[in-house]
């Protein structure tokens, strides 16, 4: 420990002079500090607010270093005093019998600069206050990690199920853009292109290669094989498809947009063909050399 002016840096000044006192903060809090060097951190503290600042934030360290066990060893034997820097039993500091270093200790042995109480807490109860700071600052971050814990566990449980939803889901379940496959069926004594469960499939004269004249509500009647379609045994004609208004695709055999029919009950039969219906014939797709017929019916209409 350096005594003296000299020893806190005495010739210095600014931020020289507020690191040197600093050094001695603690042990003048403890009453530990040489005379003269508590002289000149009591004239630095008068004039430097930081450092006033830093004492005050250090007011429960005698606190914390108090212990029944070490008082006891401390004290002068035979006398019941505390030895010279220690503390004495009602929290008030000493050195030899004097008063805190630069004042008398207030009401409750609240350490004080020249009359003034240094801001904080009394030594006694520096520890106490000290340590519900700790165990306060420790339930914030077991908190703070639970609390982060669930965020990560309740996103990974959303992937989870997200992932799974998407797996249980058939493929292109967004766009419903399942495979048709089409083939030919004998239906009444003629070759017809049916889906693949035997229904027989039909087009819309008012239609074109590249637009379906059937609206939502006649859908409901006629319902849109969807495309892609694949052929199947005897089918030779060309495939294609159309975009429909609600941005799904239709499916086309030699440029005719194709549909099934609710008044077909069971597959082999054909009830919706040579039917007016949604402002235009409906016809049965007949398949003949390879090709579809677009004006044979059975009716020879």
């Amino acid at each position: 420990m350096i005594k003296g002016d000299a020893g806190l840096g005495g010739h210095m000044d600014g931020s020289g002079t507020c690191a040197s006192v600093r050094s001695q903060l603690g042990v003048y809090l403890t009453g530990s500090i040489f005379p003269a060097d508590r002289a000149v951190v009591v004239r630095h503290l008068a004039s430097c607010a930081d450092c006033r600042t830093e004492l005050a934030d250090l007011a429960g360290l005698p606190g914390l270093l108090r212990r029944p066990a070490c008082q006891t060893a401390a004290e002068v034997p035979g006398s019941g005093k505390p030895a010279p820097g220690n503390p004495s039993p009602d929290g008030a500091y000493s050195l030899g019998g004097a008063p805190p270093p630069g004042g008398t200790p207030s009401l409750g042995g609240t350490p004080s600069l020249g009359g003034v109480p240094v801001p904080g807490s009394a030594p006694a109860s520096g520890g106490v206050q000290l340590s519900r700071l700790m165990r306060s600052m420790a339930r914030r971050r077991r908190r703070r990690r639970w609390l982060l814990a669930l965020a990560a566990a309740v996103l990974v449980v959303v992937a989870g199920t997200g992932w799974a939803l998407r797996l249980a889901q058939p493929p292109g379940s967004g766009t419903r853009a399942t495979t048709t496959v089409l083939e030919t069926n004998l239906v009444g004594g003629v070759t017809v292109l049916t889906d693949a469960e035997g229904y027989t499939l039909y087009w819309f004269s008012p239609d074109n290669p590249t637009m379906s004249a059937c609206d939502a509500s006649c859908t409901r009647t006629w319902p849109v094989v969807t495309a892609p379609a694949v052929s199947g045994a005897g089918v030779t004609g060309t495939l294609g498809a159309i975009a429909r208004p609600d941005g799904s695709l239709q499916a086309t055999y030699d440029g005719h947009p194709l549909y099934t029919a609710t008044a077909d009950k069971r597959p082999g039969q054909a009830n919706g063909n040579g039917v007016w219906d949604s402002g235009g014939q409906w016809h049965e797709v007949v398949v003949s050399g390879g090709q579809a017929s677009a004006g044979s019916d059975r009716d020879g209409s």
